[in-house]
């Protein structure tokens, strides 16, 4: 099994969109947290899945050194392969995305992924995931011959953030009048798995959509009933791939959960340490954060805690299932605290 994330900067040709938890990070700030992300995904992973096959794509290409640690190097050091992929197929016109557009560069990991010289069986991740415990049962559900997919719909018509499922729907009917579902299934963009031939066959069915929406809405994408844009998340665009695929799919739900652990809103389970991978994107600039300097360390004890603690010891920096006043997390809300106070003092001055 390859075990594989992306990371992508943003790059001359086209403005930084809107990062919803980096909003007050300059760009190098952001780079360094999505390296810590892919640092700690991947430090996680060679604890939990030591035979698998770890692989990075990014398109950045400037130096990753930070307080005297290369990051690139470190993950060198323990056995992830790093590889250059340019940001080129599957780019959104410009101006068409204005957030979440550095998403969309997983479908270029995929046409990688789809490749005849790819691995026989690959799991890709957003690099905001960590990995919990081994599970030798998902490794079997990418070998049964179908995609592993994360399934997060909701009702029909529930609105989610002023978008229902039937909203989407609606779109996908204007783009493809024979499209096969009145209400689709939204699918996280967090994780897809498969086969070889599985990600070929998606790949097809993304240059399609890709390729026909360009084609009909040359100078303004199409848009939701909320105003976004199709391109204003790679999930509008896989989504609606997912659901014209004629074959059937694996939910990865008993594999995987979005949790949400914000101080202002947390929807931890006591259930969740029994995930063996939790995706994290609140804790971007905290938890993640201070695990990455526990990672970057060789003889720290994120490498020394036995693997059936791992869980338990991964929750105290992420609020898995722990309160939220754990000392691992004041710890790091506490080295966030001098860039908080430089931003605040310098929106007083201006």
């Amino acid at each position: 099994m390859d075990i594989v994330t992306s990371l992508c900067v943003d790059d001359a040709r086209h403005p930084a969109s809107y990062y919803d938890q980096l909003q007050d990070v300059n760009a190098d700030g952001r780079r360094r947290t999505y390296w810590q992300c892919v640092m700690v995904l991947f430090g996680t992973s060679v604890r939990c899945n030591p035979e698998a096959r770890h692989l990075l794509y990014t398109n950045d290409q400037a130096p990753t050194r930070w307080q005297g640690v290369d990051y690139q190097q470190r993950l060198r050091d323990i056995g992830v392969e790093v590889r250059q992929l340019p940001f080129e197929q599957f780019q959104p016109p410009a101006g068409a995305s204005r957030k979440f557009r550095n998403g969309f560069y997983k479908l270029e990991v995929l046409r990688e992924l789809a490749a005849p010289a790819a691995g026989a069986h690959s799991l890709l991740l957003d690099s905001d995931c960590v990995w919990s415990r081994a599970e030798p049962q998902l490794e079997q559900a990418l070998r049964r011959g179908r995609l592993l997919l994360f399934d997060i719909s909701s009702e029909p018509d529930t609105k989610i953030i002023d978008l229902s499922r039937r909203d989407m729907g609606r779109l996908y009917h204007q783009i493809f009048p024979d499209y096969p579902t009145e209400t689709p299934l939204h699918f996280g963009g967090e994780l897809v798995g498969g086969s070889r031939a599985c990600l070929a066959e998606l790949l097809r069915e993304l240059e399609t959509v890709w390729q026909r929406i360009l084609t009909q809405y040359p100078t303004e994408p199409p848009r939701f009933c909320n105003g976004e844009s199709v391109y204003d998340n790679d999930e509008y665009v896989t989504t609606l791939a997912y659901n014209r695929l004629p074959g059937g799919w694996t939910d990865a739900s008993p594999f995987i959960r979005r949790i949400w652990t914000a101080f202002r809103y947390s929807d931890v389970r006591p259930s969740d340490l029994q995930l063996p991978i939790w995706h994290m994107p609140g804790e971007k600039l905290q938890g993640l954060a201070a695990l990455s300097r526990q990672v970057l360390q060789p003889h720290s004890g994120f490498w020394q805690v036995p693997l059936p603690e791992f869980g338990r010891y991964l929750g105290r920096y992420l609020g898995v299932p722990h309160n939220p006043w754990q000392p691992q997390r004041l710890l790091a809300l506490a080295h966030r605290l001098p860039t908080a106070l430089q931003l605040t003092r310098r929106l007083l001055t201006q």
